[in-house]
């Protein structure tokens, strides 16, 4: 189990302005007043957000067309199964940027400050996925093998109650994610996943 401190979390502009619905393709026309809101929030934020990330490496103990087994873990369903069918070894993270962002999107709400809590809200889910590319990086870079792409329970048909052993297993909650009895993560803005390595 290792975990990363202060992960440097680039705030991609163009991936904000996707995430709110501005598309090039569609010439969507942004305002100069929502652009200054944009840049705004995006100033905001950086002072918001704390990234960390843990995670593991499990060596594959067996698989099947529908289910991988790790020591203390199982990956059930066919679509995990297929995406990691090559893995001799998974890697299994978890990647936050902490609370601060998401309790100032809640007290901007509360004061009915609607589009900026929601730009917020929208730079925040660009940051944890900021986040969840650097670790992945990281995590490739330093394995010096090749991987599968990135997959996190909800996709395709792995469900989304394997996030509690998940989170149990990288231990998690010493960057301080949770999840709740709906499998949600605490706090809100983190992303988990796993990468298989071969």
């Amino acid at each position: 189990m290792k975990i990363i401190e202060n992960i440097p979390i680039e705030i991609e502009k163009e991936e904000v302005l996707k995430g709110l619905g501005y598309y090039r393709k569609k010439k969507s026309v942004l305002s100069p007043s929502i652009d200054a809101l944009i840049e705004g929030e995006m100033k905001k934020a950086k002072g918001l957000i704390r990234g960390k990330g843990i995670y593991v490496i499990l060596p594959v103990e067996s698989k099947s067309k529908d289910e991988i087994v790790l020591k203390n873990i199982f990956l059930k369903g066919k679509a995990i199964a297929r995406a990691m069918a090559k893995a001799t070894e998974i890697a299994l993270f978890v990647d936050t940027i902490g609370p601060a962002l998401e309790a100032e999107v809640n007290r901007l709400y509360q004061k009915d400050e609607y589009t900026k809590a929601t730009i917020l809200d929208t730079i925040g889910s660009v940051a944890a996925d900021g986040g969840a590319k650097y670790l992945n990086s990281l995590i490739v870079g330093k394995a010096k093998t090749q991987s599968t792409p990135r997959f996190s329970p909800g996709y395709g048909d792995w469900d989304l109650s394997i996030q509690k052993k998940l989170l149990e297993v990288t231990r998690a909650a010493k960057i301080g994610v949770t999840c709740n009895e709906a499998f949600f993560m605490i706090p809100r803005k983190s992303v988990s996943a796993v990468i298989g390595l071969y």
